[in-house]
């Protein structure tokens, strides 16, 4: 299919995004996501049964297939778990007094997420200005490491319209391992509101303010700048400190 980011729906789908939410983010159609996202576990299903068949088969070996279901069950937990990893290893970083690099990376994501809806309309307004580059997400997010005012980061990012996106895409595909681990955590009654209490703030089109907040969840304002605090904390352990999730 033309001029359809499949990778990015397969990313999002492996997050445990609905088709219809992705639909709705990507400005698509739902069945063309849903097509894409039914297209892709075909292909794995029969990379599965190949990869069987090419096996030597000394004794008689039984099959077990895999539902889309299950496969997508399967991505959620690892996500889950990558998300424990990161959250463990923020954590000890971040009580090394010696060292800022947390504190600088919960800045640029407080940052990021102020800013997302103006590099998302930069990224979308500047589509056919984009080239192909090397730099991935990380790149990039390192890169702002050794900067101190905000004005400077942003325009940094939005120096090219492949760079914006990619930073984008990056932090969509974070929030879809975001809305993966509190779905999965074991408070999830609590993780989730801190979620939708972070998307409701920062990513929705219409966003709302603390004191809404407080009213949507009949919570305390206290409430919800605490659920803001540690949503980002985790928010900063995917954005920053996940491997191997580059987003092109």
């Amino acid at each position: 299919m033309q001029n359809v980011d499949t990778e990015k729906i397969i990313a999002l789908s492996k997050a445990g995004w609905k088709t219809d939410r992705i639909a709705a983010d990507m400005h698509m159609e739902w069945d063309i996501v849903d097509r894409v996202i039914a297209d892709y576990s075909e292909r794995e299903n029969k990379k599965i049964e190949m990869d069987q068949e090419d096996k030597p088969q000394e004794k008689e070996i039984s099959f077990i297939s895999i539902t889309s279901d299950q496969l997508k069950e399967i991505y959620q937990k690892a996500a889950v778990i990558g998300a424990k990893e990161a959250l463990k290893t923020f954590e000890q970083e971040r009580k090394k007094e010696y060292s800022s690099r947390a504190d600088r990376r919960l800045r640029n994501t407080k940052l990021l997420l102020r800013n997302y809806h103006i590099l998302k309309e930069h990224a979308e307004n500047s589509v056919f200005g984009r080239t192909q580059m090397e730099e991935s997400a990380l790149d990039i997010l390192e890169s702002m490491m050794s900067m101190y005012d905000n004005d400077v980061i942003i325009e940094s990012i939005k120096r090219s319209a492949t760079r914006t996106a990619v930073i984008v895409s990056h932090i969509d595909t974070m929030f879809g391992l975001y809305a993966a681990y509190c779905n999965n955590a074991p408070n999830r009654e609590i993780e989730m509101r801190r979620y939708e209490i972070i998307w409701d703030m920062y990513m929705t089109d219409v966003t709302l303010t603390a004191k809404e907040l407080a009213e949507k969840h009949q919570i305390s304002k206290d409430t919800v700048y605490s659920d803001i605090r540690e949503g980002i904390n985790r928010l900063t352990a995917l954005i920053f400190g996940v491997d191997g999730l580059n987003v092109r």
